[in-house]
């Protein structure tokens, strides 16, 4: 007899240990989860369309945290297509067997993206300000945008955090001024927006 059950604990904890490394590795793949992405994405913005390929169940052991994980989906926003490089969706894990699981965060990385395309949505980009000279002073620049949308204990969104780096940015910035070839981080949330590492030209300087 005790036999038996040291060789179904031993069964048992290998079983764990596979889990545990296919969730800490390539993750193990899920569809259960496909609407409750596509939902909280859409409370994010409804203007948002998401075709999602592969869901992945994984575990980011820094923070002790399971998440959902999708690569390459394929997203629209007022039609128009965001090239997007992965959507990670944190979960409670006490949660998960929940009808309605507890939604932590929501992490939306871009791919490499034209600054200049941003003027084709710049009908919902706030402030005007920032609209016009989007429209008016940027010549050129590459984006890559990293977005995280923090859930209270109801689901709903209560914070938001921007950061990113731009690249190749060029710019006239006031009369004949003008940037060139410039790079810069941002981090921005719904209080403020920082800049660091800033390198480019303005008029040969």
């Amino acid at each position: 007899m005790k036999k038996i059950i040291t060789i179904l604990s031993s069964l048992f904890l290998i079983f764990l240990i596979s889990i545990g490394l296919a969730l800490l590795t390539t993750g193990v793949e899920t569809k259960t989860f496909n609407k409750l992405i596509l939902n909280k994405i859409n409370q994010i913005d409804n203007k948002i369309n998401v075709k999602i390929n592969n869901i992945k169940f994984k575990l980011d052991v820094k923070e002790l945290s399971l998440f959902l994980e999708t690569s390459e989906p394929n997203i629209l926003y007022r039609n128009i297509s965001i090239p997007t490089e992965k959507i990670k969706v944190y979960v409670d894990f006490f949660s998960i067997l929940k009808v309605n699981p507890k939604i932590k965060r929501v992490d939306i990385l871009s791919k490499n993206l034209n600054i200049k395309d941003l003027r084709n949505i710049n009908v919902v980009i706030k402030p005007s300000n920032l609209k016009s000279f989007l429209k008016n002073n940027v010549k050129n620049g590459n984006l890559i945008l990293d977005l995280s949308f923090y859930f209270d204990t109801d689901n709903l969104i209560n914070n938001f955090i921007a950061k990113g780096e731009v690249t190749n940015f060029n710019s006239k910035i006031y009369d004949e001024i003008f940037l060139k070839d410039t790079s810069f981080e941002f981090f921005g949330d719904k209080s403020i927006i920082l800049f660091k590492k800033i390198n480019g030209e303005i008029d040969d300087i």
